[in-house]
């Protein structure tokens, strides 16, 4: 091989390994973002794959149920709840099941804030109010799908197949962008 062939090759692979380090340097945090999300998400289904884990979905459940049945006896309903997550009443009766909480979506959005590079104390703060908040919405659901079964039982299915999920992605977006937002403070956000 000739030294003036050497010389291009090797000029060849400091460029290229040099764009490769710009790239990098550009794409990297994106990149570290969506790896620590991934696997924190992944984490849920491993945990929810235990039977421990299986048991305290059962409770959540459980918890959801109950808090609900509670609001609609006191907006004078004649509900009970039965085997811990059925909520039964003389009009309408539903089962809350998996999925039918707030634990994906939290999971998803506390997942995030942990991937997302910020001070861990404001990483807590953030997340237990998602979790709050998310937790919250679910008992709104919940309601709002019984009034559904008792007042419209015809949109029942397209409320809880479609409008719910779609609204608990929104404010998890939602929630994490005004949380990110949050971070730089309002000397940044008058800045952009």
């Amino acid at each position: 091989m000739s030294r003036r062939r050497q010389q291009s090759e090797g000029l060849s692979w400091a460029g290229l390994k040099q764009e490769w380090r710009a790239w990098f340097a550009d794409k990297g945090p994106v990149l570290f973002f969506g790896g620590k999300f991934a696997l924190l998400f992944l984490l849920l289904y491993v945990i929810l794959a235990l039977p421990a884990g299986d048991r305290l979905l059962f409770a959540d459940l459980k918890a959801n149920a109950w808090l609900a049945d509670l609001l609609l006896r006191w907006s004078g309903q004649h509900t009970q709840v039965f085997s811990g997550v059925i909520i039964q009443s003389p009009r309408f009766s539903m089962a809350i099941r998996r999925g039918c909480d707030a634990v994906e979506p939290t999971w998803m959005l506390c997942a995030a804030i942990l991937a997302f590079p910020a001070p861990i104390r404001k990483k807590l703060l953030g997340m237990a109010v998602a979790a709050l908040a998310l937790q919250l919405l679910n008992i709104v659901r919940i309601l709002t799908l019984y009034w559904i079964g008792v007042y419209c039982p015809s949109l029942f299915n397209s409320a809880h197949m479609e409008v719910w999920p779609a609204v608990f992605i929104l404010v998890a977006i939602v929630f994490f962008l005004r949380w990110k937002g949050a971070l730089d403070g309002p000397d940044a956000r008058a800045r952009a």
